[in-house]
């Protein structure tokens, strides 16, 4: 539930054109523990760990392990930053994603919206003047189109590689 929660917010962030540059997946079960009683959790997480790293790629991925005590003060808060960043600057961009292009081929025009693991038939497109309003459940957004796009027809659209490629033709139907 919580990954494909958060599977979903990716998506969001992506229709808002907010950049996601890695996951972190916490309360990993660490290696250390043996006992018996958390063998069936850790299996699970490990199923689990693989389904973070397949669904997300390629946004790398960091792991936070389930640590002892709650995770208060600013001891605790040093040692998360060790944990997920040791020397690296945690201010650097990890992974950067174009969520929104145009792309032109031989006189037609696509809009290509990254909108990752959502299914084409979940997405509502509807053109209104210079704007191009997409929905996908209760989440929308209004883009304003570049002026090569703005006098053009959505005239189909299809997911490819976490992709929705919008094709846009002119008002006759040809381009």
């Amino acid at each position: 539930m919580v990954i494909k929660e958060s599977l979903r917010a990716h998506a969001y962030l992506c229709l808002y054109n907010v950049a996601t540059d890695m996951v972190v997946a916490n309360r990993i079960i660490p290696d250390e523990v043996t006992d018996p009683f958390f063998k069936r959790w850790k299996e699970n997480q490990q199923q689990y760990r693989q389904e973070i790293h397949d669904n997300f790629h390629p946004l790398p991925v960091k792991e936070v392990p389930l640590y002892s005590e709650e995770m208060c003060g600013m001891e605790a808060l040093e040692r998360l930053k060790e944990t997920l960043y040791a020397d690296e600057d945690p201010a650097q961009v990890y992974y950067k994603e174009t969520t929104l292009r145009v792309v032109q081929e031989a006189n037609q025009y696509s809009l290509e919206v990254y909108l990752p693991g959502i299914a084409k038939d979940k997405v509502e497109l509807s053109k209104s003047g210079d704007e191009l309003n997409i929905r996908i459940g209760n989440h929308r957004r209004n883009l304003v189109l570049p002026q090569a796009l703005a006098a053009l027809q959505p005239s189909g659209a299809k997911m490819d590689e976490d992709y929705l490629k919008i094709k846009f033709v002119t008002l006759a139907g040809k381009n």
